[in-house]
C-alpha cells in the first residue's frame, strides 16, 4: 500500500522552473512506492499570491493526512508549513540540503527538468 507524503518545495520566484520540478520530484517518490501531495501541482493553475491564507489552510489540512513531510526549500511558505509539520509530529525530511538529490532523481527520465 502506497504512503502519502506531504512535498514542501518553493514556488513563488520562479512558478515554471519550479513546478518542473515538483513534478520530477513526485514522479521520483511515486515511483519508490508513495503518493506525493505537492501543492505547487494543486495550485498551477493560480497566477498570484492574494490567496495566500486559503492556500495555506489546504496545505495545512494535506499536511495532517500525511505521515511524512519532505521539504525542498525554504521559501516563507515551506518555512511555515515546516513549523506546522512539527507541531503535527510528522516525520520530517529537509532535502534541500542533500548533496545527492540530483544523484537521487537520475532514475527519473520521464519528466524534463
Amino acid at each position: 500500500m502506497r504512503r502519502l507524503i506531504f512535498i514542501s518545495h518553493p514556488y513563488k520566484n520562479n512558478p515554471e522552473k519550479n513546478l518542473k520540478k515538483v513534478m520530477r520530484i513526485c514522479k521520483y517518490w511515486w515511483s519508490k512506492g508513495y503518493v506525493p501531495i505537492a501543492p505547487n501541482i494543486i495550485f498551477s493553475y493560480m497566477e498570484n499570491d492574494q490567496d495566500r491564507p486559503i492556500i495555506m489552510r489546504v496545505c495545512y489540512a494535506l499536511i495532517t493526512l500525511c505521515p511524512t513531510f519532505l521539504s525542498y526549500g525554504d521559501s516563507e511558505g515551506c518555512r511555515e508549513e515546516l513549523e506546522f509539520a512539527k507541531k503535527m509530529g510528522k516525520k520530517i525530511k529537509i532535502m534541500y540540503e542533500r548533496v545527492d538529490y540530483e544523484k537521487m532523481m537520475q532514475d527519473v527520465k520521464d519528466v524534463i527538468y
